[in-house]
């Protein structure tokens, strides 16, 4: 027949506790750690997330270094971006440079309406100082007192607000199909662009 193994001892265990652990104590070595391929899509998660935080990064910056009235004046444009497609709305934005005042009318106010929004209109504060709008169409767009349309489908009319605060000017830019405003650090025209 063969060669008899070596004898075998069956013990008892004394409680369910050491049967228990017992049982965990078979021939599987537990091994930590991560492998090479689960490292390496970490690490692509984390380079991708990183390339689109970019540029969130840099906006930060530099609404940080603008002043409160001019983050203000961009927080005022992206909510009424906003405003115009939850209230499905057109709104206008009339903006007087010479004043610098500017006021939001709608396509469903009369005229008193409008003349209370005109009277009720926001007035630049501190020294900031609006200089201009440039349109890419402005030789359709004459004098101080100029329109910002805002639509119920989420857009907007592109458009470059100058404004001038102490000695320093910027240029705020409103893009047709983008939920932000962009501050640009200087005094940039359509015409730098192109």
């Amino acid at each position: 027949m063969g060669r008899p193994g070596p004898p075998r001892f069956r013990t008892q265990p004394k409680s369910k506790n050491e049967s228990r652990s017992t049982a965990c104590l078979g021939p599987h070595i537990n091994h930590s750690g991560f492998t090479f391929v689960e490292l390496m899509v970490v690490i692509g998660i984390f380079t991708i997330a990183l390339l689109f935080s970019i540029p969130v990064f840099r906006q930060i910056h530099l609404t940080s270094k603008a002043s409160d009235h001019v983050s203000g004046m961009m927080l005022f444009f992206e909510d009424l971006k906003l405003r115009a497609m939850v209230e499905n709305k057109n709104f206008t934005l009339y903006v007087d440079s010479g004043a610098g005042k500017m006021y939001v009318a709608d396509d469903t106010m009369d005229e008193d309406a409008r003349q209370d929004a005109l009277n009720n209109g926001i007035s630049l504060n501190g020294d900031l100082q609006l200089l201009n709008l440039e349109f890419p169409d402005d030789d359709t767009r004459s004098g101080d007192d100029k329109t910002i349309c805002f639509f119920s489908k989420g857009y907007s009319d592109r458009v470059l607000i100058h404004v001038r605060e102490e000695s320093r000017e910027m240029t705020i830019q409103i893009c047709m199909f983008r939920k932000k405003v962009h501050l640009i650090d200087k005094y940039v025209s359509y015409d730098d662009c192109i």
